[in-house]
């Protein structure tokens, strides 16, 4: 009964202090998995961006 007391009361001042968030862990801001996410996520925009402009500039090369 102590114990459960004990949780609750750190608990709410966990919550009251704002630390009652879960860890994400390896992809919590600036560890890294955030800087792999974030490498993919960016060479991921440039390829598309890349192929999609080939498949404009192709399809332009079509129309003359």
């Amino acid at each position: 009964m102590l114990a459960d007391l004990m949780d609750r009361r750190n608990s709410f001042a966990k919550k009251l202090m704002r630390q009652d968030k879960v860890d994400p862990g390896t992809f919590s801001f600036m560890e890294p998995g955030w800087w792999a996410l974030h490498a993919v996520s960016i060479a991921g925009v440039y390829m598309l961006g890349h192929n999609l402009a080939k498949s404009i500039q192709h399809q332009h090369n079509y129309d003359e």
